[in-house]
C-alpha cells in the first residue's frame, strides 16, 4: 500500500499544472510587430514623420527659404540629395521644413477635430434622445453645405493662411469622427456586460470611461490615423491650390504647386517626385498603422494585415 501511495504522490506531482512564465514586457511589446511585418513598416514610417516634423528644421543642411541663383534646377547630387528649386533652394532641406508643417496642421486637425468629435459621437450613441438628435443634426447641416465657399468665407474672415484652413477642417473631422463613434458606441450599449455593469449600480460615468471607452478604442485608433493621412492630404491639396500656407512657406503641396505653374516639372522631375513621394509614403504609413492596430486591439475586426491563423 506505501508503495502504490508512493506511486500515485509521484504522478500526481507529474502532473502538477504550473502557470507559464510570463514573458518580458520588451518581448510582448514587440511580438505583435513581428507577426504583422507590414504594421511594423507603418510605425516606423510614422514615428519617422514626427522625428522629422519635431526635429528637422534643425537637422536641414540648408536654410530651406535661403536663395542661391547658381544653384537653380540643380539636379539630386552629393550636396543637394533631392536637387534645388527653381530659386536655388535646398529641395531636402524644405521637405524636412514642410513635415513641420504637416504634423502641425494635422495635429490641430486631430485635437480640435477628431477628440471633440470622439466625445461627441460618443455621447450621442450612449445617451441618445435630445443629445443624439442635436449633435447628428448640426452633422447633417455642415456636411450639407458646400466646402469651398465656407472656407473662402472663413478666409475673407481671419485672413489667408492655415488658421483658416485648420478651422475648416477640424469642424469637418469633428462631425466624421462623431458619426463613427456614435454607431460604435450605440451597439456596445446594449450589450450584456453594460446591463450588468448597471446591475451591480454603476453609475453612467464609471461606464462609460472603464467599459464603453476600452472596448471602441480600436475604433478610436483607426479613426485618428486616418484623420493625421486626411489631415495631411487635405494640407497639401489647399496649399496646392493656394488656399493654404502662403507661397514661400516650405511645404509639400506648395513645392508642388511651384513645379507645375513653373511649368519645369517636365524638364526637372525631382520638383515634383521628392514632394510627392513625402504626401504618399506618410499618408500610406499611417494607414498601414491604423489597419495593424485594429488588428492587435480587436481580433474581431482583424483584417488583410493580420498574421495567419
Amino acid at each position: 500500500m506505501a508503495v502504490a501511495a508512493q506511486g500515485v504522490g509521484a504522478r500526481a506531482t507529474e502532473q502538477a499544472w504550473e502557470m507559464p512564465a510570463e514573458r518580458p514586457l520588451v518581448s510582448r511589446l514587440v511580438r505583435p510587430w513581428r507577426q504583422n511585418p507590414v504594421g511594423a513598416i507603418g510605425l516606423l514610417i510614422v514615428v519617422l514623420f514626427f522625428a522629422v516634423g519635431i526635429f528637422g528644421p534643425y537637422l536641414a543642411p540648408y536654410d530651406p527659404r535661403a536663395l542661391d541663383a547658381r544653384a537653380r534646377f540643380l539636379g539630386p547630387e552629393w550636396d543637394h540629395p533631392f536637387g534645388t528649386t527653381s530659386l536655388g533652394q535646398d529641395m531636402f532641406s524644405r521637405i524636412m521644413q514642410g513635415a513641420r508643417l504637416s504634423l502641425t496642421f494635422s495635429a490641430a486637425v486631430f485635437f480640435f477635430g477628431f477628440i471633440p468629435g470622439t466625445a461627441l459621437g460618443i455621447a450621442s450613441g450612449y445617451f441618445g434622445r435630445w443629445v443624439d438628435y442635436l449633435i447628428q443634426r448640426s452633422g447633417e447641416a455642415w456636411t450639407a453645405l458646400p466646402q469651398l465657399p465656407i472656407l473662402l468665407t472663413v478666409v475673407a474672415a481671419v485672413g489667408p493662411g492655415l488658421k483658416a484652413v485648420v478651422i475648416v477642417v477640424a469642424i469637418s473631422a469633428l462631425f466624421g469622427g462623431s458619426r463613427l463613434l456614435r454607431a460604435v458606441a450605440l451597439v456596445e450599449k446594449h450589450k450584456e456586460y453594460i446591463v450588468a455593469a448597471r446591475a451591480t449600480g454603476a453609475n453612467e460615468a464609471h461606464i462609460l470611461w472603464r467599459h464603453i471607452l476600452p472596448n471602441i478604442m480600436p475604433y478610436i485608433l483607426v479613426g485618428a490615423s486616418s484623420v493625421f493621412a486626411l489631415a495631411i492630404v487635405a494640407e497639401a491639396v489647399l496649399s496646392f491650390l493656394g488656399l493654404g500656407a502662403q507661397p514661400g512657406t516650405p511645404g509639400w503641396g506648395i513645392d508642388l504647386s511651384a513645379a507645375i505653374q513653373g511649368g519645369r516639372a517636365s524638364s526637372y522631375p525631382h520638383l515634383i517626385i521628392f514632394p510627392g513621394f513625402a504626401i504618399s509614403i506618410v499618408v500610406l504609413g499611417f494607414n498601414l498603422l491604423g489597419d495593424t492596430l485594429r488588428d492587435i486591439l480587436d481580433p474581431r475586426l482583424r483584417g488583410a494585415t493580420g498574421p495567419r491563423r
